[in-house]
């Protein structure tokens, strides 16, 4: 990854070598100074809510939350297969990708690896609901994009909430897509994994 970065970052200057190389220097810095911006306005953003998730795990919020995802979790990764340490941190990381702080979600979702790990028979494999978990966060599944909204109203959007409705579809869509997805493949290398032990 970091040579394909290096690779277009090189073609980016030399193209701007040939095409405007007054504006080589100007545009480096430029770009410099609005990322240590954005990663600053993000670090603010993340730590309010990195601290509320605190605040509920701390308090013991996280598993009445976790009681209340439970039918949610059940349902999608199947009753027998988290332990409640894994329901909780699986249904705060969910939360938090709901209101849109994936960043923040980050930790949780390795916390719930973790914890699914621990349970693992076969620790040289991924089970189910780890593949589950890691599908699901990466789906995009946010009702409250909390972070763009606040990018969006520092950049100065006149309305900023307007991405609201369409994350929420596309979410809907992009998350019950990624589940049937897995579910499929799932029972296909399932299938498959019987039958070759069938022929053994």
């Amino acid at each position: 990854m970091n040579k394909i970065w290096i690779i277009l970052f090189a073609a980016s200057v030399i193209a701007l070598c040939f095409f405007n190389p007054s504006d080589v220097l100007t545009g480096l810095l430029g770009a410099s100074g609005n990322a240590v911006k954005l990663s600053l306005e993000l670090c603010a953003i993340y730590a309010v809510w990195l601290g509320l998730f605190g605040i509920l795990e701390n308090s013991g919020l996280s598993k009445k939350l976790s009681k209340l995802l439970s039918p949610i979790i059940n349902k999608i990764f199947g009753k027998n297969n988290l332990s409640d340490e894994s329901k909780k941190y699986v249904s705060m990381n969910i939360s938090a990708n709901f209101l849109g702080m994936s960043g923040a979600a980050t930790p949780l979702g390795i916390k719930a690896i973790e914890s699914m790990q621990k349970d693992n028979p076969n620790k040289s494999t991924v089970t189910f609901s780890m593949i589950m978990l890691v599908a699901i966060s990466c789906s995009s599944v946010q009702f409250l994009p909390t972070s763009i909204i606040g990018m969006l109203s520092n950049a100065g959007s006149n309305s900023p909430t307007a991405i609201v409705l369409p994350s929420i579809i596309c979410s809907l869509l992009s998350t019950t897509i990624t589940i049937l997805l897995v579910y499929i493949f799932h029972f296909i290398f399932d299938r498959k994994k019987k039958r070759k032990e069938h022929k053994n």
